[in-house]
């Protein structure tokens, strides 16, 4: 792409003047058909990242606090994580873990209390 130091790229500076315009315009089209190629080939690449599994060690690589094995292990005992079990091998698909890793918000007491109030009342025997 353009230089963004280009004079014709920073027209926050300058005035822009009518016989600039088709200068501007062809140098703006070339930068978003740039721009439109860099994130087709990078689209690619997201895609097939998001679908890529994991083993344990590759997830604590992953994940943002490197946890300890025995952590993850944890978590998995225990249903915190989503994982896939195929015979003796864990794996992770990474699409899944990110949704985790988002979703990682805890509830206040208050929201708890709510949501058990709200079930109590749709669920008691009359």
């Amino acid at each position: 792409m353009n230089n963004p130091n280009n004079s014709r790229a920073s027209t926050e500076e300058e005035k822009v003047s009518f016989e600039h315009l088709p200068t501007i315009l062809s140098s703006l089209q070339k930068d978003v058909s740039e721009l439109k190629n860099f994130l087709i080939k990078r689209g690619d690449k997201v895609l097939s990242d998001s679908d890529e599994w994991m083993d344990v060690k590759a997830l604590r690589a992953y994940h943002p606090d490197h946890p300890a094995a025995r952590t993850v292990y944890d978590w998995i005992h225990l249903r915190r994580i989503p994982y896939h079990k195929d015979g003796k091998k864990i794996r992770f698909k990474r699409s899944e873990i990110d949704d985790w890793l988002v979703k990682g918000y805890h509830r206040t007491d208050e929201e708890l209390l709510d949501d058990a109030i709200a079930y109590v009342n749709t669920h008691s025997i009359r």
